[in-house]
């Protein structure tokens, strides 16, 4: 299980500065390009510390993000080219640019993993929903599927929880996320329902998501879990 760090600074510099910080404290870097202002993809990418996750999200998805969605695209198919180990999809790309970038990472010569992503931050859906956009997401070209939903009651957890383990039971290789503080178990159990990733930041305060546990705390959670 891989620990992902989220980055959202403001410029290069500063992003470059907090990506060098996680080696050997976590697995991988989130960066959040739609925060760079002086975003050059090429440069940024090059000599990486640690496998990176790009993604560049629009301000429904609580990013800053406000180009086209060809914009994306194009932000997005420039980090396959330079060497991105995973990107982000968000899974209302229309279908030609969800294609085109799903394509150029299986022709790329460092072939970028796709994850296709689903977020709701107001509510659970019910659980036939959330396994029919899992499925969907994985027929249009995810290897990873991420659903990321708000969590108000245990009952919601649970469901997420149920989604994981069916998943897993596929064989579709899964991020399944549970957000805010009734959502903390899901990050917990991650591990044993077979999550690939989890996110977390190095300190209090620089998470991307409501309910995120900071790397230690991440680290301290599932350390009972192996006893």
């Amino acid at each position: 299980m891989f620990i992902c760090v989220p980055i959202q600074e403001k410029t290069m510099r500063e992003a470059k500065k907090a990506m060098s910080k996680i080696r050997g404290k976590a697995d991988m870097a989130e960066l959040w390009l739609d925060h760079i202002r002086d975003l050059d993809v090429g440069k940024f990418l090059k000599n990486k510390p640690v496998p990176v996750i790009c993604v560049c999200k629009r301000p429904d998805e609580k990013g800053v993000f406000k180009g086209s969605w060809n914009d994306i695209a194009d932000i997005l198919l420039s980090a396959i080219k330079h060497g991105a180990d995973y990107i982000d999809l968000p899974s209302d790309m229309p279908k030609n640019l969800n294609k085109k970038c799903v394509q150029q990472s299986h022709i790329a010569h460092h072939k970028s993993q796709i994850i296709i992503s689903y977020h709701d931050f107001k509510k659970t859906p019910s659980s036939e929903y959330m396994l029919k956009k899992s499925l969907e997401m994985r027929r249009i070209g995810a290897d990873i599927v991420k659903i990321s939903v708000t969590s108000k009651t245990l009952s919601d957890t649970l469901k997420i929880i149920t989604l994981a383990k069916e998943l897993e039971q596929r064989k579709i290789p899964h991020i399944v996320i549970s957000m805010g503080k009734k959502g903390v178990l899901s990050r917990v159990l991650a591990p044993t329902i077979g999550g690939g990733i989890m996110f977390a930041p190095l300190s209090k305060g620089k998470g991307s998501a409501p309910g995120q546990l900071t790397v230690d705390e991440l680290r301290s959670a599932w350390s009972y879990l192996e006893n």
